[in-house]
């Protein structure tokens, strides 16, 4: 097997480093401790300007303005930006990704030249309207629901937790159009713009973490939308949420492996420099031996990323199960090794004037978004009962 890099993408990786490091990163700490509405202007500035360099069009097709770049070449470009700036990936890929890549694949003609060019340019942004106040994991009892009235849809629900809600120009939003179909065949999706009437969204949510990537609710009340902003298929809806979360875990992975990453560049940087007892901290084991141990972790993160990709990308019906473990090890080998971080910073660790500070409290989220660490282990245990646990 060959792990080579291929000079395309040790190009993508060398740019991204370059462009993160000088634009992203210096603004990361800014972001975090911004407030509500200069969090607003500032994501979206940081956007503008990834788009600029191609980032948002690397997943979407050159018809549309796109590069139409191999999932791989989207992890390490992803990693980069997730190192210089975790709440920047987040929402940009709640924008290009998780409202962008259903649209590629499923959308009208229409749809698609409506939405994806300014996707692309970071002109547009886009929100997933999937998780509700009382369906988080179990995503199939959403209570949203749509009917029907003459060539209209009438939406009325919450959704909650929702990326770039704020700053979004359009929502993707999924709701029950027939109950009694189930989850597989009574779920649709629906492309909402905002000021759309009855369609509002609630006041950010005060986080933890990713701080810098804005989050609320989308609120629905007698929402009306024409049936032309029905995506793909009625009733399809949640098959498409569920197909679309595979391409959200691996995104979830990339941006718990750029949390990891930069955790241990910078408690590396750190050991070398601070000394205690006459030597550089980096000299003794219960040191060294961390930063050994954060190695591992981030080594087996981007590996298992990566071959998660490349099955995506080959259609590999293994794709999805691969996303799962490549989700949950990258996830929870972020919480540790950003504790580890800390850890290793001491005292000034838990200063916010030193960025692993934050990039702990990002961290946890890694566990819980696109599914949890729990729901995760579900679907391996079912994958692996399915192939070896007999009848």
């Amino acid at each position: 097997m060959n792990y080579d890099l291929t000079s395309e993408q040790l190009s993508i990786k060398e740019n991204f480093v370059k462009f993160c490091v000088k634009e992203i990163e210096p603004r990361a700490q800014m972001l975090d401790q911004a407030s509500h509405d200069d969090v607003d202007k500032l994501i979206k500035e940081n956007i503008r300007k990834l788009a600029d360099i191609g980032y948002l069009g690397m997943g979407h097709e050159e018809a549309y303005g796109g590069t139409d770049l191999d999932l791989i070449s989207q992890a390490i470009a992803g990693e980069e930006v997730a190192k210089a700036c975790a709440s920047t990936f987040l929402s940009c890929g709640a924008s290009s990704g998780l409202f962008g890549m259903p649209l590629r694949f499923f959308g009208s003609e229409a749809q698609k030249k409506k939405y994806i060019p300014g996707i692309i340019k970071g002109e547009i942004l886009g929100c997933f309207g999937l998780t509700e106040p009382e369906a988080g994991t179990d995503a199939a009892s959403i209570k949203t629901n749509a009917v029907k009235k003459g060539d209209r849809w009438v939406i009325n629900g919450t959704k909650t937790f929702i990326t770039n809600a704020t700053i979004a120009d359009v929502a993707l939003v999924f709701a029950y159009n027939d109950r009694e179909k189930g989850p597989g065949a009574g779920v649709t999706c629906f492309l909402v713009d905002k000021g759309t009437k009855g369609f509002s969204v609630s006041k950010p949510f005060d986080k933890m973490g990713f701080r810098g990537s804005p989050t609320a609710e989308l609120i629905f009340e007698d929402c009306e939308v024409p049936a032309g902003a029905v995506l793909g298929e009625v009733g399809r809806g949640f098959i498409q949420a569920m197909q679309t979360l595979e391409y959200g875990r691996i995104g979830m992975a990339t941006v718990c492996l750029g949390i990891a990453a930069k955790c241990l560049e910078l408690a590396n940087k750190y050991s070398k420099e601070r000394k205690a007892f006459g030597r550089p901290i980096n000299r003794y084991q219960e040191i060294s031996f961390k930063i050994a141990d954060m190695m591992i972790q981030t080594d087996v993160a981007r590996l298992l990323i990566y071959q998660a990709a490349w099955a995506k990308q080959m259609k590999d019906p293994e794709a999805a199960v691969l996303a799962s473990v490549a989700k949950v090890w990258a996830s929870e080998a972020a919480t540790q090794i950003s504790s580890m971080a800390v850890q290793v910073h001491g005292g000034y660790g838990y200063i916010k004037e030193f960025p692993v500070e934050r990039l702990y409290r990002d961290a946890k989220l890694g566990e819980i978004g696109e599914g949890t660490s729990e729901i995760q282990r579900i679907l391996i245990a079912k994958d692996l009962i399915r192939k070896y646990g007999g009848k």
